[in-house]
């Protein structure tokens, strides 16, 4: 059976990679593709489900925070306690190593590219800098819009880090309350006031789906194939958007286990690129958007082939970053670490 993971054993999960790829695809391919026309009418609009992603994609940004519960709960959890062996500053060193070289960078990018916008202020650049853009009013719209996520993901960390030091009570306690409490920020405040609440909701969803992941994964399919059909069905705006969270992207982890293809190294290589691929997309739209508007383009072949262009430049600087930035610099991390504190290493 291709879903037998060991729920105690730190082994990742190959379809796991695939499916995170395939998220990341959807947000920064699809979703987000309607930025580069400006006021060009979009070519994708009303197409039969592209057409659907392109309204709703964002609520894949969802399906990472369930996700990184997931594997977190894989990575770093034994029972309900951090795993024996892992401390609080290895969990912190590898969160840094992982996320920072690349968020800096295409920061830094993007300061350059949008130096004469408003809102790039020397606060907005520090709290972009430092991931706590979430604290920015509307910070889906300043810089790297999509790097809102990182924000409330690192809080979801220190949450997470926090539980897992206590008793396995009080870490199920937490859970609970997360969950609880990103369901009733998102019905009281709508799915962009509530930012921190999806995020908290979903990683923790996320943890409970690993924790009982025996238990799913007897699930069948012809339930499972239905409930992550939800969202095409009751398209996850305001409320819709907790089932869509609980229901629908937890069985459709369940089912992706389940799933061979995923785990191909296609899909492998696609999933170990997403993070870059998420980072990069919105500043590569926004310099051929750019260009293609000061080109005049204005047909729909025109801009369609400038998005092609964009696809394929995304998918090569993603592969770029992550040979010659990620890896380097979460090995060079290590290696620092290693000479400065081995218990950190």
């Amino acid at each position: 059976m291709t879903d037998r993971v060991a729920i105690n054993s730190p082994q990742r999960i190959a379809q796991l990679d695939g499916l995170r790829g395939l998220a990341a695809c959807v947000v920064a391919l699809l979703f987000h593709a309607r930025l580069l026309y400006g006021d060009v009418p979009n070519p994708f609009e009303g197409v039969p489900v592209i057409g659907w992603f392109q309204v709703y994609g964002w609520a894949f940004v969802d399906l990472f925070f369930v996700l990184s519960g997931v594997v977190f709960a894989q990575t770093y959890l034994d029972g309900w306690q951090l795993r024996r062996g892992t401390t609080a500053g290895q969990f912190v060193l590898a969160r840094i190593a992982r996320l920072w070289p690349l968020h800096l960078a295409v920061l830094a990018f993007t300061v350059l590219l949008l130096r004469t916008d408003p809102d790039t202020t020397p606060g907005n650049v520090t709290l972009a800098a430092l991931m706590l853009q979430a604290a920015i009013q509307n910070p889906t719209e300043v810089l790297n819009g999509p790097a809102w996520s990182l924000s409330v993901e690192i809080f979801a960390y220190a949450v997470f880090l926090a539980a897992a030091l206590a008793r396995p009570a009080l870490f199920k306690a937490v859970a609970v309350a997360a969950i609880l409490y990103g369901a009733i920020a998102v019905a009281a405040n709508g799915v962009w006031g509530a930012l921190l609440g999806r995020g908290l909701m979903g990683f923790f969803v996320g943890v409970l789906v690993l924790r009982n992941l025996d238990i799913l994964r007897r699930t069948p399919v012809w339930l499972l194939v239905p409930v992550a059909l939800i969202p095409a069905f009751l398209p996850p705006d305001g409320a819709w958007l907790i089932a869509t969270t609980l229901l629908a992207w937890p069985a459709l982890i369940v089912l992706s286990l389940r799933q061979a293809w995923l785990a191909a190294s296609a899909m492998v290589w696609l999933g170990g690129r997403s993070y870059a691929v998420y980072l990069l997309h919105v500043p590569v739209y926004t310099l051929l958007g750019n260009l293609g508007m000061q080109a005049g383009a204005s047909s729909t072949a025109g801009w369609l082939a400038i998005t092609g262009a964009a696809w394929l430049l995304i998918l090569l600087l993603a592969n770029i970053a992550y040979l010659r930035l990620e890896r380097p610099a979460q090995a060079a991390i290590r290696s620092w670490a290693e000479r400065a504190s081995p218990a950190l290493a």
